[in-house]
């Protein structure tokens, strides 16, 4: 089911003291790359350091308190983990959060820091959310999913809100896809509230099952690769591809040379530390994969990278 802007209003309010409202800041380096206004949205400022915690708090603040008794379980790339986490300690629940062990050790250490229970999976994402299924409905607790939620994409659609109210002429918004939540909740916001808006999605080339699924008309098996971007690894479901369809007017890819060029002259250029999910919209600027009509905004989705592998990005 696709969350109406009403729910998505109805979740900004239970996020309220929560999430926090984070800035929409013009980049004049990347506006003259596009030839327009460009905005970056920034929600590697986000608590968490991720978008990610506004569905996850959405939906766990929407259970029942028998349900949050029982138990939060989910799975996650570390930042969905990190964002169900954060939750369960606002509102006394217990957390199980299950990650490959290949997720980046910063995103791991922040999830126990959070006090949620940590378990490592080995394999992709896919393999700790079977782990994760099975886990919950072995011990009754709640499983939160990390996009195909309706009240998880509700949450991400508060980014949407934010973005139209600071920048009422808005013409196109770049948001990065893994399994689609951020790009449904977005798209629905901003096309309720501004009209006639371009919703332009992008992955890296080694987590394409988004895009495959655009190019199929229907969800494909495609394992990601090795990637920047873990953020944006895992599969596909029905119902997730037919929420980001619904809004999203064009996909594309970027190459990890990209994503490493983007992550690199974000800190250079703007001081903005952001992991591979969140700078592949900068990579798709730099690479001009979209003809952009400003203003345009691109939201840099969460800031969780290993300092080793940052420091190694940058000194390349």
């Amino acid at each position: 089911m696709q969350p109406t802007i009403r729910e998505i209003y109805v979740a900004r309010r239970r996020l309220s003291g929560v999430a926090r409202r984070t800035p929409l800041e013009r980049s004049g380096w990347l506006s003259a790359v596009a030839g327009c206004d460009v905005y970056l949205k920034l929600e590697c400022w986000q608590r968490t350091r991720s978008f990610k915690v506004r569905g996850a708090y959405n939906a766990v603040a929407s259970l029942g308190a028998e349900a949050r008794a029982a138990g939060l379980v989910a799975a996650s790339a570390g930042n969905h983990g990190q964002g169900v986490a954060l939750a369960a300690a606002e509102l006394g629940a217990k957390a199980t959060i299950f990650v490959p062990a290949s997720a980046p050790a910063t995103k791991q250490s922040r999830i126990r820091a959070l006090g949620a229970e940590l378990r490592t999976v080995d394999g992709i994402y896919d393999d700790a959310e079977a782990a994760a299924l099975a886990y919950a409905e072995e011990v009754g607790a709640c499983f939160v999913h990390p996009f195909a939620n309706p009240l998880v994409v509700a949450g991400q659609g508060t980014v949407g809100l934010e973005i139209v109210e600071d920048l009422p002429t808005l013409r196109s918004v770049v948001v990065p896809v893994g399994g689609g939540g951020l790009i449904a909740g977005i798209g629905t916001a901003v096309k309720a509230t501004a009209g006639s808006v371009r919703v332009l999605g992008i992955q890296s080339d080694q987590t394409r099952a988004m895009h495959a699924a655009f190019e199929a008309g229907r969800p494909v098996d495609v394992p990601p690769g090795e990637t920047l971007a873990d953020g944006l690894a895992g599969g596909v479901d029905a119902s997730s591809y037919e929420r980001a369809r619904a809004v999203t007017d064009e996909i594309g890819l970027v190459d990890e040379a990209a994503i490493a060029e983007a992550i690199r002259e974000l800190y250079r250029r703007e001081g903005v530390v952001a992991e591979g999910a969140g700078a592949v919209v900068v990579a798709a600027v730099l690479k001009g994969t979209f003809e952009l009509e400003g203003p345009a905004v691109l939201v840099v989705s969460g800031g969780n990278i290993d300092a080793a592998r940052l420091a190694g990005i940058l000194g390349d």
